[in-house]
């Protein structure tokens, strides 16, 4: 009798191998590996527990977030599967600071080779147009992580019309669907392609309410609002898990001042160069 296969539930890819001896100075090893072996491992195991027998067993970790976003039944697959996203997302942006091809993202000037997209620019160009500078840009965004005061995860994200933005989401919380509503096309981000985009739905009533302070911050970009499609170009982690243990309690703001020791700037680049119509 000839066996037939059956797609498995979720399982942990092996860790990113940029990550494999954590990633000093940002986050250490012991950190980086409890993000992947017990966090993430424990996120998709959840899931799997959530999703097995019913028929979100075959969608894969993009398609439960974006159908359990507007289904109230369905809210812990939705949690699981989003924190899951946010997580590999946060830590694919990540590489230690020794292993940069060059210690710091060049300014426009100096910016060799760079090739502008439709929209025009290169990113150097656009965050100098847009926030000033890259120190100013560091600010902006590490402003809304301190000033938040709950879990979740700070995003620089670029619209469809090539304008930069920062978003503070909360818990669960993501780009792929905001306040459960969808807010991109199914191709996203390149590593996470294969979602299936959704018609837009009613935003939830128990929605969380962005702080006016940070909805001003994250939902402009210089001197006109972003648009709808959101395309995440890089994501800080702010849940205490990632910080407790290298920085403590009340190590937030050297969090943040080392994550920009660390952040991947040639694969943000290549995300904002990834044209999408």
């Amino acid at each position: 009798m000839r066996a037939t296969s059956v797609r498995a539930l979720h399982q942990l890819p092996p860790m990113p191998e940029a990550l494999a001896e954590g990633c000093e100075p940002f986050l250490s090893k012991r950190t980086t590996h409890l993000l992947w072996t017990q966090w993430q491992a424990g996120l998709l195991q959840r899931l799997n527990e959530e999703v097995r027998g019913t028929p979100r067993a075959t969608e894969s970790v993009v398609e439960t977030v974006m159908n359990a976003a507007h289904d109230r039944d369905s809210i812990l697959a939705f949690n699981y599967a989003s924190l899951a996203l946010n997580t590999s997302f946060f830590l694919s942006c990540l590489v230690p600071h020794a292993a940069q091809k060059q210690p710091a993202y060049p300014q426009p000037s100096t910016h060799i080779g760079a090739v502008p997209t439709l929209f025009g620019k290169t990113l150097a160009t656009a965050i100098s147009d847009q926030f000033g500078s890259l120190p100013q840009l560091k600010l902006a965004m590490s402003s809304a992580a301190m000033g938040m005061v709950s879990s979740g995860w700070v995003w620089l994200v670029k619209d469809e019309h090539g304008r930069l933005g920062i978003v503070p989401t909360y818990g669960a919380g993501t780009v792929l669907v905001q306040q459960r509503r969808q807010c991109g096309p199914k191709d996203l981000v390149t590593a996470v392609q294969d979602g299936e985009a959704q018609a837009e739905a009613p935003a939830a009533p128990d929605a969380p309410t962005r702080p006016p302070r940070f909805d001003a911050l994250s939902r402009t970009s210089g001197a006109d609002a972003i648009g709808q499609h959101l395309y995440p170009l890089l994501c800080v982690s702010m849940y205490e898990h990632a910080w407790l243990g290298d920085y403590g309690f009340w190590g937030k703001e050297r969090y943040m001042t080392h994550f920009w020791d660390c952040v991947n700037w040639e694969r943000v680049e290549r995300l904002w160069g990834d044209d999408r119509t």
